[in-house]
């Protein structure tokens, strides 16, 4: 058993490595050379006219504020329910939930 599945992963892997090195039928690459070719970005070191002032914001306009607003005024207390009384009213909504009328038996023990 073990040496069928040692057989088979070793031809299944022999056929993956045969597939990238040997290509036949198809166009084959040239082998990489050793010369670097970097591209030339010349322009982007030279000096040039800056471009037209435009806008970020969409809507035009000064906002202005003054003065502070406390936390306690902009934000206030959420009321959360304690975990076990969530966990209470959840036990409470599945005990009065409608239950299954298929009952299955087990046939042929």
């Amino acid at each position: 058993m073990k040496t069928i599945f040692l057989i088979s992963l070793l031809l299944l892997l022999g056929v993956g490595a045969f597939g990238q090195c040997c290509q036949f039928g198809s166009v084959p690459t040239p082998p990489m050379s050793s010369t670097v070719w970097m591209p030339d970005h010349s322009m982007h070191a030279t000096r040039h006219a800056l471009g037209a002032e435009y806008n970020l914001q969409e809507i035009g306009g000064v906002t202005m504020a003054q003065g502070e607003m406390p936390a306690w005024e902009i934000f206030r207390p959420v009321d959360e329910t304690p975990l076990g009384d969530a966990a209470r009213a959840c036990r409470k909504e599945h005990a009065a939930a409608e239950k299954a009328r298929i009952v299955w038996e087990q046939v042929g023990n």
